[in-house]
């Protein structure tokens, strides 16, 4: 009998593991499936997030290398043009700067200038009750209307760059890839879209995504970074590695070589530094000037008449003071750091200043970027130059008169908004 109840124990035992085992096999692919199909949803919902910001980014890494290299054989177009028949300057720099300033007037006064204040405005209506005022800032419209005009003045001789008009073209970009989104898509903030448009044209720009991330930190984001390091790093190494893709790898100015010898240097170094922020700070006192004055006269005729002797102003320095007073200044900051013609004449910073006030404040678009770099170039360069320093000590002096104009008219600039 005792035997026949332990047989039945162990029966009922070995019954019991195997309910046991099965119920936990079949809990163990239940819960499987479970978090499966959680993770399922975590990941189709940050692929959903992702999209857009892949797929903007990467328009605007296309987008700026298109216009980039456009922008660039314009502005080669109207040196050779000029070079060979000097007379014509007092053709078509008038007419490109009324093209300019028409184009913008006639379908979007939102294009005029770099187009960094507009992002930054489009930054401050973000939330819902102004959101709709966005598309006046930032739209295909704008992306056309910026790049011809630009265009159009660069190829008249105008003192402008192309780097700020990126930035708000990139923005267009990323604004109308959210605006397309249909209604059932995760919601996606439209102040990350915004930061990471204006992050990625930068980035795409100057081909620099770290450039592009400090710039949205500095000048953009008022708040946690956290809130927006995701769709910021996202969109900026996208836009700047297809950029790269396009163009290839390539650094704004390449490497200047630099040296300090003599305590000369360091006198020049202070007397660029000096000079540079201070011309830079009366620019942009100058530029916001002229703005005023041309935005409170709604008289179209006197407009009319303003662009044209604007345009006339810079063909004539261009026609008796040269070539050196117009375009970008790219090329002008080349020669001047990577061969041995490091000396400019005495009068081209001053020239380079007044066209980039005059190409920049009466109308049209175009950025403030290159044309300062540019003219901070020149002063480093008279004044190296004035204490016989060259080679590389010169392009310390041209470096340090580079970033201190760039920084003292950014700077100035948005003092005198806020």
């Amino acid at each position: 009998m005792d035997r026949k109840i332990k047989i039945k124990y162990l029966r009922l035992l070995v019954e019991f593991k195997q309910h046991y085992i099965v119920v936990y096999i079949v809990n163990f692919f239940k819960n499987l499936y479970e978090n499966a199909k959680t993770t399922n949803s975590h990941l189709k919902f940050q692929i959903f997030q992702f999209l857009p910001f892949l797929i903007a980014s990467s328009l605007t890494g296309i987008f700026a290398y298109i216009y980039s290299r456009v922008f660039s054989l314009t502005e080669k177009m109207s040196f050779s043009l000029i070079n060979k028949y000097s007379w014509i300057v007092f053709i078509i720099t008038p007419l490109s700067f009324l093209l300019s300033w028409w184009i913008v007037r006639k379908y979007a006064g939102a294009a005029k200038g770099s187009g960094i204040p507009q992002v930054m405005a489009a930054l401050e209506l973000a939330s819902p009750p102004t959101r709709h005022l966005i598309q006046k800032l930032l739209s295909f419209k704008i992306i056309i209307v910026k790049i011809v005009s630009s265009i159009a003045k660069v190829f008249g001789g105008g003192v402008l760059g192309r780097e700020g008009p990126t930035i708000q073209i990139s923005s267009s970009i990323f604004v109308l890839i959210y605006k397309f989104l249909p209604s059932w898509w995760p919601h996606i903030s439209k102040k990350n879209i915004l930061v990471a448009g204006a992050a990625s044209g930068l980035a795409a720009a100057f081909n620099t995504p770290l450039g592009g991330i400090i710039f949205a930190i500095e000048e953009l984001s008022k708040n946690n970074i956290n809130y927006y390091k995701s769709p910021l790093f996202i969109s900026v190494i996208i836009a700047g590695l297809t950029a790269q893709g396009l163009s290839g790898s390539y650094l704004y100015l390449g490497y200047p070589q630099l040296a300090t010898s003599g305590y000369t240097v360091y006198l020049g170094v202070l007397l660029v530094a000096v000079l540079s922020g201070y011309f830079a700070a009366k620019t942009s006192v100058y530029m916001l000037k002229a703005i005023n004055f041309v935005t409170k006269d709604k008289n179209i005729s006197r407009q009319f008449l303003i662009v044209v002797l604007s345009g006339l102003i810079v063909a004539s320095t261009i026609y008796f003071l040269g070539t050196d007073s117009m375009g970008s200044g790219k090329e002008l900051m080349e020669r001047m750091l990577f061969t041995n013609e490091k000396s400019v004449e005495w009068y081209i910073p001053i020239v380079r200043i007044g066209n980039l006030i005059t190409s920049f404040s009466f109308g049209g678009a175009g950025g403030i970027f290159a044309p300062s770099l540019s003219s901070g170039a020149t002063i480093g360069s008279l004044i190296s130059d004035f204490l016989h320093l060259g080679g590389n000590n010169a392009n310390l002096l041209i470096v340090i008169g580079m970033t201190s104009f760039l920084t003292g008219v950014t700077r100035a600039l948005l003092h005198l908004q806020s």
